[in-house]
């Protein structure tokens, strides 16, 4: 949309400048300043994800997400985004600025998604499945363990960078963070900060290793609760072959949870991937009913570059197996 507008306007100035040529000798400096103005315009981009559920006793359309993405340059090492979802209630999803000082340092400030996981960076246009692995939702700040529902976001200042430049990758990839744990569009209710920190090592380009952790407290000074996770992760990726797993557990007041899942795909034509997942997640390591497994066989379709058609059937087993039960799901992408 951005590039339209450019375009159109120098076109607009380059027939004027021909008209008025013996006239006005200051076109090339006004052209100049027009290239700039524009360069500081936002691009603007967005997408809808549109879902349709089965089970056995509940099938219905929804829409998922349908958002907005404003990204733009203020300098040469200074941008910004603005995201804003309408599928419900308008919500802005991220509002922050990036300071880019150098590949190794960097500073980051406003509400965007924190350092933990391997699988919470992914955003719903390149998460393979239709939703996250139980235990990304649970200990990521999704559905989370602790009540926080925040996309697996929050309002903080982060550092980040890279070491050790390899061939379009780092050898290493670093993030921290402190943030108010609160989650998205919500104020800090103590004095605590949450702290997290992430790092991921690449042997080679397709392989990632990961490892993170957080650390916060919920709740009114006088009153916090602990909210402690860690993580370990693998992934390998080489553009057509897929495979990732990752363990968490955590800490939320006063039970521990974990769990872990095995994600492997592989693309054929550059256009279908079909898929397998294990995702395993037992809420509370005290409790021996509290243990859900899902088994999740799918493929994902991209028909045209900016199409995606997911589709994906779970068969959920409980602790209590008379709960087990099965779930389809079909989910359009259109990006624009």
């Amino acid at each position: 949309m951005k590039k339209l507008l450019y375009v159109s306007v120098l076109i607009f100035f380059c027939f004027a400048g021909q008209r008025i040529y013996g006239q006005d000798t200051n076109i090339e400096p006004r052209i100049s300043k027009l290239e700039g103005f524009v360069a500081k315009l936002p691009s603007i981009s967005g997408f809808v994800n549109l879902r349709y559920q089965y089970e056995e006793n509940a099938n219905g359309f929804d829409i998922r997400r349908a958002r907005l993405d404003f990204k733009g340059n203020l300098a040469k090492w200074m941008d910004y985004r603005l995201q804003v979802d309408f599928a419900s209630s308008p919500k802005i999803i991220d509002a922050f600025i990036r300071f880019k000082i150098n590949p190794m340092f960097n500073v980051q400030v406003g509400q965007f998604k924190y350092a933990f996981s391997l699988e919470n960076p992914y955003s719903p246009l390149n998460v393979e499945t239709i939703e996250n692995s139980q235990v990304i939702s649970y200990l990521s700040g999704y559905n989370d363990a602790s009540g926080v529902k925040a996309t697996g976001r929050d309002f903080g200042i982060s550092f980040y960078g890279g070491f050790f430049q390899m061939d379009g990758y780092n050898l290493i990839d670093y993030t921290i963070g402190l943030y108010n744990g609160t989650g998205i569009n919500a104020k800090d209710d103590n004095k605590h900060k949450d702290f997290t920190g992430r790092i991921d090592i690449h042997p080679i380009k397709a392989i990632t290793l990961s490892g993170s952790y957080y650390n916060g407290k919920l709740g009114t000074d006088g009153s916090l609760q602990p909210r402690e996770r860690w993580s370990a992760g693998i992934r390998y990726d080489d553009s057509k072959a897929l495979l990732r797993s990752e363990y968490i557990k955590g800490k939320t007041f006063d039970f521990v949870s974990d769990g872990f899942y095995v994600l492997a795909g592989y693309k054929f034509c550059d256009k279908i991937m079909p898929l397998f997942k294990y995702d395993y997640l037992h809420k509370d390591l005290s409790k021996e009913d509290s243990k859900q497994t899902n088994y999740v066989i799918g493929v994902d379709y991209w028909p045209y570059k900016n199409f995606r058609l997911q589709l994906n059937y779970t068969y959920r087993t409980f602790s209590d197996t008379a709960k087990n039960s099965g779930l389809l799901g079909l989910m359009f992408t259109a990006r624009f």
